[in-house]
């Protein structure tokens, strides 16, 4: 069954987790930095690295991401949790992707 975030702080608590869990499928992405980085200005990096592994952290906002995701911090929580679905959100402006789209594909496997 799947977590019901109540906010960012949550879902960021348990991207070790769901990095673990997604160790296999994260292992054929090629390393990267990716962003989620809410108009509230909160900013959290992802950091891919070789075989799955990644670390996380927080950001400045001029930090160079390959792929950054930017939304409300409520749309973004949406996706997360199952409530939005990702490409309506895209195609109706309320999430913003920054970069190289393609490599959303391998942030998206953590979800």
């Amino acid at each position: 069954m799947a977590h019901h975030y109540n906010d960012l702080d949550a879902f960021v608590a348990d991207l070790p987790r769901l990095a673990e869990r997604a160790r296999e499928k994260l292992s054929t992405q090629p390393p990267g930095v990716f962003g989620l980085c809410t108009t509230q200005g909160r900013n959290v990096t992802v950091r891919l690295l070789e075989g799955g592994r990644f670390e996380l952290a927080g950001s400045a906002p001029d930090e160079a991401y390959d792929c950054a995701l930017v939304a409300d911090e409520r749309d973004l929580l949406a996706i997360i949790n199952g409530e939005q679905n990702p490409v309506t959100a895209i195609l109706f402006g309320k999430i913003k992707v920054k970069g190289d789209k393609l490599r959303l594909l391998a942030l998206a496997r953590l979800l």
